[in-house]
């Protein structure tokens, strides 16, 4: 969920001989097994009005020697370690760099937040595990017929009653991401 504790992670797993060479569009690390660990990756949020904006992104990154990995809502960038291993390094990039990730978290917690509430506000399934079953007639049947329904059943009123709950937990730990980040913001501005 943190950014920047994902980013320390991706790169201790490359100080152990572990480099992530690409990151798919669902979020999935492809590591390959190195010996060349001063590597060092990077993580940007950045969002893009149409296409040719996320290429020139790519390309001004990529001259200054920055390999793009792959992007999900996220930019990952792998480059040899020199002494100039931050994507932002002057006071107003790093304040830009943090203000994204304030709107990245704010808005999937805003969006998982208000999903959760729209979901509680308008069906009875996710209130009442008994009415996450949607099987006619389940709770008169008896003996094995019971059993086989109820069993068969349960997997799906399970994910019926849950997600409403994971997507509030989710929120949650968004909101508080957000307010951690805001804090970093409220740093840098000080230092400023």
């Amino acid at each position: 969920m943190d950014i920047q504790k994902e980013e320390a992670w991706l790169n201790a797993m490359a100080k152990k001989g572990w480099l992530c060479r690409h990151v798919s569009s669902l979020g999935i690390y492809h590591f390959e097994k190195t010996a060349a660990s001063e590597q060092i990756i990077r993580i940007d949020y950045q969002s893009f009005k149409n296409k040719e904006a996320k290429n020139s992104y790519i390309e001004l990154y990529e001259e200054y020697g920055w390999e793009h990995l792959g992007s999900t809502w996220l930019h990952y960038w792998l480059k040899p370690t020199d002494g100039r291993d931050e994507l932002f390094s002057d006071d107003s990039s790093q304040k830009a760099y943090l203000h994204r990730f304030l709107t990245y978290y704010g808005a999937m917690g805003f969006f998982l937040l208000m999903m959760t509430f729209s979901l509680l506000n308008n069906s009875s399934p996710y209130k009442n595990l008994k009415e996450a079953y949607f099987t006619p007639g389940l709770w008169e049947k008896e003996g094995g017929q019971f059993l086989f329904a109820f069993l068969f059943e349960t997997p799906f009123a399970l994910m019926r009653f849950g997600s409403p709950w994971l997507l509030l937990v989710w929120g949650i730990a968004f909101a508080i991401m957000y307010l951690k980040y805001l804090n970093k913001v409220r740093k840098v501005d000080k230092a400023i």
